[in-house]
């Protein structure tokens, strides 16, 4: 092998290793993060709730131990339009979640998960730390104009296992049109996605 081919051959593997680090997927469309420039708080943390919404995917947030029904607020200063927030756990625990906004909390509509279980654990083999490929989740819903938005784990694993994030973002979309459920059959299959449905 000549020199020549031997450094593009390195190049070629620094590219690659760069790639797979965590964080290098992150983004949506080239659309602006909403999460980076909001004020964030969360109902209780182990870790600092900033290093949720800081764009770094070493850095991460931890729920209070055993807290496994849990969230965290984003606010900003003026409203904005958004629908669709992206969220990459440092293991898979979430089980159910949902979006909502205002200062009466109202739940989006219209929500659409990927997962819909979500349950990410197939994008972390092994339960390891690092997903196969960020994010973990993508939540699309009807565009709502908020100052305030809530990201809601309503339930996890089970008992012990409180909710680790890498990193939430948050996107509006002007191209989005998410499924929208008709029906109580839809409203159901809403309630099962989140976790709250009642045997």
């Amino acid at each position: 092998m000549s020199l020549k081919d031997l450094v593009k051959t390195s190049i070629f593997g620094i590219l690659i290793f760069y790639w797979l680090l965590p964080g290098y997927s992150q983004g949506f469309k080239k659309l602006k993060n909403l999460a980076a420039s909001a004020e964030v708080e969360a109902e209780g943390a182990d870790i600092p709730v900033t290093n949720v919404n800081d764009e770094d995917f070493t850095t991460r947030w931890n729920a209070k131990n055993d807290d496994v029904d849990t969230w965290i607020l984003f606010k900003w200063k003026k409203s904005l339009k958004v629908n669709r927030v992206h969220v990459t756990e440092f293991r898979s625990r979430i089980r159910g979640h949902t979006i909502e906004y205002g200062s009466a909390m109202k739940e989006v509509q219209d929500l659409v998960m990927e997962p819909e279980n979500a349950n990410a654990s197939p994008n972390h083999p092994g339960n390891q730390r690092e997903p196969v490929k960020i994010p973990d989740h993508v939540l699309t819903f009807k565009t709502v104009e908020t100052t305030v938005l809530r990201y809601h784990m309503t339930k996890t694993v089970d008992a012990s296992s409180e909710p680790s994030l890498w990193e939430i973002e948050i996107f509006f979309d002007p191209e989005a049109y998410p499924v929208r459920p008709e029906g109580a059959l839809a409203t159901m299959w809403a309630q099962i996605k989140r976790g709250k449905r009642e045997n």
